[in-house]
Order: C-alpha cells, then structure tokens, then sequence
C-alpha cells in the first residue's frame, strides 16, 4: 500500500471570501453549510464563530472544511464545542487514500486527549452512510452519536419537461390544479414578505418542534449575501461567492384585497441551492399553492445556473407531511454518515 500523503490545512483568513468562492467552485456539489454566508449568519446569531480551512495548496485547494467554535455551556465556560457540519467537501476524483489523509489532517486540527480534554468535535461529515464511511470514522477515532440524516437532492441540469415527467403523479395533478388556481406568483425581495413567512416560521418550529434554523438566522443569511462587491436585486441579496436568498410569495383575492397565501424562500450557494423555510395558510393548502411555488422556483433556480436543489432533509417521523410531499418530487434520496464524536 503507498505511503498516505501528506495533507495541509491552510486557515482562510490569509486568503479571505475570493478564495473561499474559488475553492467552492472546484468542488463537486456545494452545501449549504460549507458556504460564506452560512458560516457569517452563525456568527451574526450564536456565540459560534466560524473556522475556514483550505485544503491542499492555496493555488488550488483539493477541499475546504468550515467548523464552528463555541463555548459549550456558559460564556465563561472554559469546555469548547466544535460543530463540523456537511463537510469537508473534496473536489471530484481524489484516490481514496487522500480523502482519507484529509480527513485525519482535520481530526489532528481539532485533538482531544489529555491536554485537549476541555475540546470536543461535533461532526457531521459529508459521506454517503454505510461500511466504508463508518470504517473511515472509526479509523479516526470517532464514535457514532446520531445515525445517518437524510435528504433528497433533484437534478436541475435535466430539461423542465423531463424534470416535470418525474414528479410524482399525486404531486404532479397537484400542479396542475394549482396552476389553474387564481394565484399570483411573485419572486422579489419585499420586507414586509419577508417578515411574514419568517413569522410564520417560527410559529410552525414552535408547534412542530422543527429544530432547523429561525427567522433571525435567515435574515442574517440574507445580509451576508451582500457585501460590498455584491448587489441587491428583485429577487434577493447576491453575493460576489454566488450565494443569495430568494423569496417567492403567492398571492390571492382580487387587486384590492390581495393578500399572501403562501410563501417560500431557498438560499443558493454556488451552483447548489437549498429549500430553507417554507408557509402555507388555510386557503393556500386548498389552492395547492406550495407546490406552484417550489415548481416556480425550480424554474427560476435553473435561469440562474444552479445544477443541484438539496431539499433540506426529510424526516418522515417527525415531520411526515412535508417529507410526503418533498419526496413527491422524486428527487434522488441520500444519508449520510450520521454525527460523530
């Protein structure tokens, strides 16, 4: 067996956010969590802070990692969490065996043992679950805590109609009438919108016990979007790193009295995308109007160049409903690993 290479975690900060795009784009499928943004807005919000590593030579990164460090407990606590989450991503085609050497160059960054007893490595890792993945883990000492996360992932290099022709055929006639439905769909980055399906949000995390991201977060993912090299457009906040937030809204009633029925808003990062959060009212339910509202945006993510659309997870316990209809896309299905210690 040759001798594994010897592999390099360079810190971001001497390179900055360019750098960071540009070891982004090399990769294979960009996640949400790995992106700039992501990491400014856990910042913005937590008392985490993000650490970037470039991997390999900084002219040309083989991978990127970004953790998070925090104080687990109190402020003042002097015991460290680090949370790894769907990463490090690796550019496509790296042997076996230099993955593997990366993977150690990260656990090493981040020991523990008797001088590192106060530190503690939270890691979700960006591996397809099953043997091989639990022999790389165990190989670095890292113990399983969380079985695999799920998600589905759709294809939007395929044609519209072809993409439209694997729907789900319950999915699909749902389209259909929602399409014949009097409802205006709008994509545009209005306040007012924006703060009402946040709103909204947060009130369905409270009742259904959703444990992902809440309305602060978003709207610091948002913010992030647009530095001083980016713009502000119709449609969301874009970055110069090819990350912006989009909100779609579907209105009803007449011109008088319209008023929203359902609302939608997806997070791009590089040529990947994300469903984030996502509001339907009564009538809107009635209406279908989310599944108008996610073909639209499907639609308008292609017009931008985005390849992939990671539907955020699906857990078919404890939010059955929406996994129902997410896998109602047929979009391939994945696990990872799960969550190590």
């Amino acid at each position: 067996m040759p001798d594994s290479p010897e592999i390099d975690l360079l810190p971001e900060d001497a390179a900055g956010r360019n750098a960071w795009a540009a070891a982004m784009a090399r990769v294979r499928r960009e996640t949400l969590e790995q992106s700039w943004a992501y990491g400014a807005a856990v910042a913005a919000v937590s008392r985490f802070r993000p650490q970037r590593w470039l991997i390999g030579p900084r002219d040309a990164p083989i991978g990127l990692a970004q953790a998070f460090v925090g104080p687990l407990g109190p402020a003042c606590s002097p015991w460290k969490l680090v949370r790894l989450v769907r990463g490090p991503l690796f550019v496509p085609g790296l042997p076996a065996e230099t993955r593997q050497a990366a993977l150690r160059a990260i656990r090493a960054a981040y020991p523990r043992g008797p001088l590192h007893r106060a530190q503690w490595l939270w890691w979700l890792p960006e591996l397809n679950g099953g043997s091989l993945a639990e022999a790389e883990m165990a190989a670095l000492g890292m113990q399983q805590m969380v079985t695999g996360w799920s998600s589905l992932r759709l294809d939007l290099t395929l044609p519209a109609q072809q993409l439209r022709a694997r729907l789900d055929g319950k999915w699909r006639n749902a389209l259909k009438a929602a399409e014949k439905a009097p409802l205006r769909i709008v994509e545009e980055w209005n306040d007012t919108a924006f703060a009402a399906l946040m709103q909204a949000h947060d009130v369905q995390r409270i009742e259904k016990r959703f444990l992902g991201p809440d309305g602060a977060f978003y709207r610091a993912f948002a913010a992030a979007c647009a530095p001083t090299a980016g713009t502000t457009g119709a449609t969301g906040t874009t970055g110069a790193a090819g990350e912006s937030a989009h909100l779609f809204t579907a209105y009803m009633g007449g011109q008088t009295e319209e008023r929203p029925a359902a609302g939608l808003l997806v997070l791009r990062h590089g040529r990947g995308a994300t469903y984030a959060a996502g509001w339907s009212g009564t009538a809107g339910r009635l209406l279908r109007a989310h599944h108008r509202l996610l073909w639209h945006a499907l639609l308008a993510l292609q017009a931008m160049g985005v390849e992939h659309f990671d539907l955020g997870g699906a857990n078919t316990e404890e939010g059955a409903g929406v996994a129902r209809f997410k896998l109602g896309l047929n979009g391939e299905v994945f696990t990872l690993a799960g969550s190590y210690l």
